[in-house]
C-alpha cells in the first residue's frame, strides 16, 4: 500500500484498493483527503463518471471512521452543489460520521435533498463499482433524510422546509415515509434535547472556504504577466493588463459545464458581485473577470453570450477572458482545483478569487458557494494597499515603452526661459492668461464679447489651480490664486481700485507656482485612496495613471488652447484698433 503510486495510468481497481488500505491503516485515514483534490494526477484523461465514482468512493471509505473538520469541507461541497447521485449520497452517509453535530451543517443538508431530490437513483457502498439490487440499494435522498434526523435537535432551524418537502408530492412513497421518520426523530430529540447554541451554531474556522494572505506572503505574479488572452470582445490583452493597477474580483467558470449550480450559479454571482460593487460606486475601482477553464472551446463569442444571458457587466473593466496559450501556467498560479480529460474538464471545485494590484493573490473563496457581499469587502480592503502597490510595482510594461521624460514641472519653467521666456508649462500658460486676459483688458479696444470670454478663461485657470491643490493636498496655492482672481475683478469695479489689478497679477503668478512644486507620491495617494471615485474613472477611460504630475500636464494644455485663442483674439483687436487709428 505505501509503496503504490496512484497516476494517470492507475487502474480504478488499483484505486479502490489503496483507498481501503489506508482507510482501514491506522493514522493514514488523512491521505483519503489528498485523493479528493480534484488536480490530483489520478484523475487526468478520466471521463466524468469514472471520476465520480472513484471520488464517491474515497466519501464512503470517510464515512467508516471519524471524519476530521478538514475532511468537512469536502462533504459540505458536495451537499451544496453536488448533482450526481452517488457523490451526494456518499457525503450524507460520511457526514453522519463527523463527532460533532451543530446547527450550522443542517442548511447544507436541507439544500441537498431540496436537489437531488428528483434524481433520487439507487446506488449501492457495498463494493466499488458495485450495482445497486433490491437488498443493498440505498439512494440520496435516504441518506440525506437519514443524516437529519442524526442532526436531531440541530435540524430545528430546517424543520419547516422539511414538512413542506414531506408533505408535497416531490417524493416517492418510500421517501415519503423516510421523511415522516426523520420529522419524528427530530421532534423527539427537540423535546428531549436542549441544544447550546453558543458553541454550535457555526462552523469551525477550518471549514470557513476563504483565505486571506497578508501584503508579504502574497506570490507574484511575474511569471505569467505576459500570459495572452482574449476577452469577449476579441480583444487581446495580457495579464498585465487586465490585473495590474486595482484589485480585481476572479472566477473560474467553463459554458459547457453542466452542473447549474457551479458555473452558472457562479458567474450568476458575479453578475451580482458588479451590482454591489455599481450601487457603492466602486464599479470603476474593483474589477472583475471570469476566466474560463475551456480556453479550446469557449470563443469570445461564447464567452459574450454567456455572460450576457446571466446579466453579466462587460467592458473594459469588467472582462470574460480566454487564455490563448500556456493554460498550465495559469493553473499553476492560481492553483486551480480542475482536472481534464483532453480539453473536457472532468471535474472542478468552486473557486473565486481577489487580486491586489499588483495581480497577486490576496483572498481565495473555494468549494463552498460564496457570500457576495462579504468577497466585495475583501477587495475594497485592498482598495488603501492600491496607491503604495502601483509605486512599489513600478512602471507598467506599455509605460517602459515610452521614451524617458522628466515629471517635474519647474524642469517645464526652466527650459521655456531658456527658450526666449516662450510659455512651455503649465504654470507659464496659465499666469499668461489671467496676466493678459483679464488685467489687460482697459488697454485694449475689443467687441462687447471678449470680456466675458476672458473672464471664463480665468475661471478655467481658477479651477485648474484648485484641481491641482487638491490632487497635492496643498491648498496655499489654490488660495492665493483665488485672491488674485478677485484683486483682478475688483480692479475693474472702479477707478480708485485700478492698482488691485497689478496686485492681483502677481498673487496668481505666486499661487501658480507653488501649485507645481507639489509632491508625486502625496498627492497620488491623496487622490486615489481619499477620492478617488471619479478622478479614478477618468484614468480608466483614458487608459492612464493619474498622478499630479499628469494632472498639471492636462491643466497645461487646456491653459495653452484656451491662452493660445486670447492671444489670437487680442492680437486681431489690436490690428484693427491700429487700423482705425491709420484711418
Amino acid at each position: 500500500m505505501h509503496a503504490l503510486h496512484l497516476s494517470a495510468t492507475s487502474s480504478e481497481e488499483e484505486f479502490a484498493g489503496y483507498v481501503d488500505a489506508i482507510a482501514a491503516a491506522p493514522g493514514c485515514r488523512g491521505r483519503l483527503l489528498d485523493l479528493l483534490r480534484e488536480d490530483h494526477p489520478v484523475y487526468d484523461q478520466r471521463g466524468g463518471a469514472t471520476v465520480s465514482r472513484m471520488r464517491g468512493w474515497v466519501l464512503v471509505a470517510l464515512a467508516r471512521g471519524p471524519v476530521s473538520d478538514a475532511a468537512l469541507p469536502f462533504l459540505l461541497e458536495e451537499l451544496d452543489t453536488g448533482v450526481d447521485p452517488y457523490l451526494v449520497a456518499a457525503a450524507a452517509r460520511a457526514l453522519r460520521s463527523y463527532p460533532h453535530p451543530r446547527p450550522a451543517l443542517a442548511p447544507f443538508v436541507m439544500r441537498a435533498l431540496e436537489q437531488i431530490r428528483y434524481r433520487d437513483d439507487p446506488v449501492s457502498f457495498d463494493e466499488y463499482g458495485a450495482y445497486a439490487t433490491s437488498t443493498s440499494a440505498t439512494g440520496p435522498v435516504r441518506e440525506i433524510l437519514e443524516t437529519l434526523a442524526w442532526l436531531g435537535p440541530h435540524a430545528r432551524g430546517v424543520l419547516a422546509k422539511l414538512q413542506s418537502v414531506a408533505r408535497s408530492r416531490g417524493l416517492a412513497k418510500q421517501a415519503t415515509a423516510a421523511a415522516d421518520r426523520a420529522l419524528d426523530a427530530i421532534h423527539t430529540a427537540i423535546g428531549n434535547e436542549s441544544v447550546d447554541t453558543d458553541s454550535c451554531c457555526e462552523l469551525p474556522r477550518s471549514v470557513i472556504s476563504a483565505c486571506s494572505w497578508p501584503r508579504t506572503d502574497r506570490r507574484d505574479a511575474n511569471a505569467i504577466e505576459s500570459l495572452p488572452f482574449e476577452d469577449h470582445d476579441g480583444t487581446a490583452v495580457t495579464f498585465e493588463a487586465v490585473f495590474r493597477g486595482h484589485p480585481t474580483i476572479v472566477v473560474f467558470f467553463y459554458t459547457r459545464c453542466d452542473n447549474p449550480l457551479k458555473c452558472s450559479l457562479t458567474v450568476t454571482k458575479l453578475a451580482r458581485v458588479q451590482r454591489l460593487l455599481a450601487e457603492r460606486g466602486l464599479a470603476d475601482r474593483i474589477h472583475t473577470a471570469a476566466i474560463t477553464y475551456d480556453p479550446g472551446f469557449d470563443s469570445a463569442k461564447r464567452l459574450a453570450a454567456y455572460g450576457r444571458d446571466r446579466a453579466v457587466r462587460m467592458d473594459g473593466r469588467h472582462r470574460m477572458l480566454r487564455a490563448t496559450a500556456d493554460v498550465n501556467a495559469l493553473r499553476a498560479h492560481f492553483r486551480l482545483g480542475v482536472n481534464f480529460i483532453e480539453s473536457l474538464v472532468n471535474r472542478h471545485r468552486v473557486e473565486a478569487y481577489v487580486l491586489d494590484a499588483q495581480g497577486r493573490l490576496a483572498a481565495s473563496f473555494e468549494r463552498l458557494l460564496w457570500d457576495e457581499s462579504a468577497i466585495v469587502e475583501r477587495a475594497y480592503e485592498l482598495l488603501t494597499e492600491s496607491t503604495e502597490d502601483i509605486h512599489a510595482a513600478g512602471p507598467r510594461a506599455d509605460d517602459r515603452a515610452l521614451p524617458p521624460r522628466s515629471d517635474s514641472p519647474a524642469v517645464g519653467v526652466l527650459a521655456s526661459a531658456g527658450v526666449a521666456f516662450f510659455p512651455k508649462c503649465a504654470v507659464c500658460w496659465a499666469t499668461y492668461v489671467s496676466m493678459f486676459g483679464v488685467a489687460g483688458l482697459e488697454r485694449i479696444p475689443f467687441p462687447a464679447w471678449l470680456e466675458p470670454v476672458l473672464a471664463i478663461v480665468m475661471a478655467i485657470n481658477l479651477a485648474f489651480a484648485w484641481l491641482r491643490g487638491w490632487a497635492t493636498g496643498r491648498m496655499h496655492g489654490p488660495l492665493l490664486v483665488s485672491a488674485g482672481a478677485a484683486a483682478i475683478l475688483a480692479s475693474r469695479a472702479a477707478p480708485a481700485w485700478e492698482r488691485l489689478g497689478l496686485s492681483g497679477v502677481g498673487l496668481v503668478l505666486v499661487g501658480s507656482m507653488m501649485c507645481a512644486v507639489d509632491s508625486r507620491r502625496r498627492g497620488a495617494e491623496r487622490v486615489l485612496a481619499t477620492h478617488p471615485g471619479w478622478i479614478d474613472r477618468t484614468r480608466q477611460k483614458a487608459g492612464l495613471r493619474v498622478t499630479p504630475v499628469s494632472l498639471n500636464r492636462l491643466a497645461g494644455s487646456w491653459n495653452l488652447a484656451i491662452s493660445c485663442l486670447t492671444t489670437s483674439v487680442r492680437r486681431s483687436t489690436r490690428r484693427r484698433s491700429a487700423a482705425g487709428e491709420a484711418r
